[in-house]
């Protein structure tokens, strides 16, 4: 058992007395440290009591209580001071500060060694530094056995068996489970609520959390994914702090070896879902290899998504799908975020919640046969294409329902409208690489203005005109024509959503 101030103070031998904060004699006492820092909080780990010859007491009444509120944060147990050494005189803030927040300040006679409180500490947690070795023994002793071949969560619950705990491993930034067999109960959140706002950037920073009658503790845990450890106590004795690094590291092993584990999983699904997009995987390899994604019994479809620098970072989004148990292959082509997963509201809904809001998408129509994932994958493209064009955050692909209604019904109508009004300027444009539908589209973007064209393609004016000459004897069609302008409009629209004309902006 450790020992309280009450008790330490009542050893007459130690001849210490109370000064201020009488009401929190009930205080545990981890540890004795002798510490004449301005501030030792960062390098304490709560309970300790601080025995200091004065020399760190500023003397000032404004410094000595932000001294003695810096003490409070770290949640040190209490300060004991040599009397008749280098202490300053205690002010009365001081001592009333302390008396507010039940913060015990001691005196100790000028005769008593600090090694013999220490000794007095030391000696009465000897019960407990025991129990210490024993239950870092078991945390070790379970990382040696099961790391390998156990899945976090049951790891998780050996770990809590140990300090008599409930033990998370959450997402500080979406505050939900890393895990897909873990979960998250209510009140765990409305312990933690600031959880986005707290500084976890010190892997080994305890902080305690309180909630009605439950008590528990959190701590960023030592690994490349962001990640959290939260116990929450089954009594109302708080773990010990050391033990809790211990675990912590081991958790920081499993959370590195999950991710690792899926990092390969995502880098294998991005070349299977390459590979049914560009169609060198063939039907029955297809069926096995989705399978093994647990994509293989499923309708699915294709979402594609802008993945632009300023617009999000997605790469931890593999692991936040399958920490939400939704199965998908994903990959990235150019600016263009791709993901096969099931075509369920579930799914969908939950891909959703893991993106930022301001994320459009396109989503394709219903694969129900693999052979299907190329045209589907277009089909996404499309929806996408049009979800940014008409600033809207979800586009579903459907012949039934286009888009607009004077855009083609269908991928085929797309392309042969294309090749009809646009195929001779593109094949120019391809041998060329003459800019020309660049031009054309930013000349009726920007309503047949000469002055403002030139202006937005860094070209001179006498530039633009030549190739607006070039582009009415390749197209056949004249710009002075409504028509012919409403047509050749159309046609990039639907190469823009077919992905003909990346480049155009």
């Amino acid at each position: 058992m450790t020992i309280t101030i009450r008790e330490l103070v009542s050893n007459p031998h130690l001849q210490t007395k109370v000064i201020a904060g009488t009401a929190g004699l009930e205080r545990h006492i981890t540890w004795a440290h002798v510490c004449e820092l301005p501030d030792p909080a960062p390098w304490m780990t709560g309970g300790e009591l601080i025995m200091t010859t004065g020399l760190a007491i500023p003397r000032l009444a404004q410094e000595q209580e932000t001294y003695l509120k810096r003490l409070i944060d770290g949640r040190v147990s209490g300060i004991a001071i040599a009397e008749g050494m280098f202490a300053p005189e205690l002010t009365n803030p001081l001592l009333a500060e302390a008396d507010r927040n039940n913060f015990p300040i001691l005196l100790t006679a000028y005769e008593v060694p600090w090694m013999a409180i220490s000794r007095a500490v030391a000696d009465a947690n000897t019960h407990k530094e025991h129990s210490r070795v024993v239950q870092t023994l078991r945390v070790y002793e379970i990382a040696r056995q099961f790391i390998h071949t156990t899945s976090p969560a049951i790891i998780l619950g050996m770990l809590g068996e140990i300090i008599n705990c409930t033990i998370y491993v959450i997402d500080p930034v979406n505050r939900k489970p890393l895990f897909h067999d873990g979960k998250l109960s209510n009140p765990i959140l409305d312990m933690h609520v600031d959880i986005r706002c707290r500084d976890i950037s010190h892997s080994f920073t305890i902080q305690r959390l309180e909630q009605n009658e439950a008590k528990g503790v959190q701590m960023s845990v030592p690994s490349s994914r962001p990640a959290l450890l939260v116990a929450i106590t089954h009594s109302s004795v708080i773990p010990d702090n050391l033990v809790l690094r211990h675990i912590a590291t081991i958790v920081g092993l499993v959370v590195e070896k999950d991710t690792g584990l899926h990092e390969r999983q995502r880098r294998l699904g991005a070349e299977i879902l390459t590979g049914l997009i560009e169609g060198r995987i063939t039907a029955d390899a297809a069926s096995l290899l989705l399978a093994e994604h647990e994509l293989e019994n499923e309708h699915l479809c294709i979402v594609a998504c802008s993945v632009e620098a300023e617009q999000f970072d997605h790469a931890w989004l593999h692991l936040q799908l399958y920490a939400s148990g939704i199965p998908h292959l994903l990959t990235r082509r150019e600016n263009v975020l791709v993901i096969l997963l099931p075509s369920t509201a579930v799914a969908l809904s939950g891909l959703q919640a893991e993106l930022p809001t301001n994320i459009r998408l396109g989503i394709s129509n219903t694969i129900k046969h693999s052979t299907r994932t190329q045209e589907a994958y277009q089909e996404a493209l499309w929806a996408l294409r049009a979800a940014e064009t008409h600033e809207k955050t979800v586009v579903y692909y459907s012949e039934e329902s286009p888009v607009s209604p004077f855009l083609p019904r269908s991928m085929s109508e797309a392309r042969e409208l294309v090749e009809q009004i646009l195929g001779d300027l593109l094949a120019y444009d391809t041998r060329h690489n003459s800019q020309l539908p660049l031009t054309l589209y930013v000349y009726l973007r920007e309503n047949r203005s000469w002055q403002g064209a030139a202006k937005t393609l860094h070209i001179h004016k006498q530039t633009l005109v030549y190739r607006i000459n070039r582009i009415e004897q390749i197209t056949g069609r004249r710009l002075d024509d409504t028509s012919n302008v409403a047509e050749l409009w159309l046609a990039l629209q639907a190469a823009m959503m077919l992905d003909l004309l990346p480049n155009l902006s």
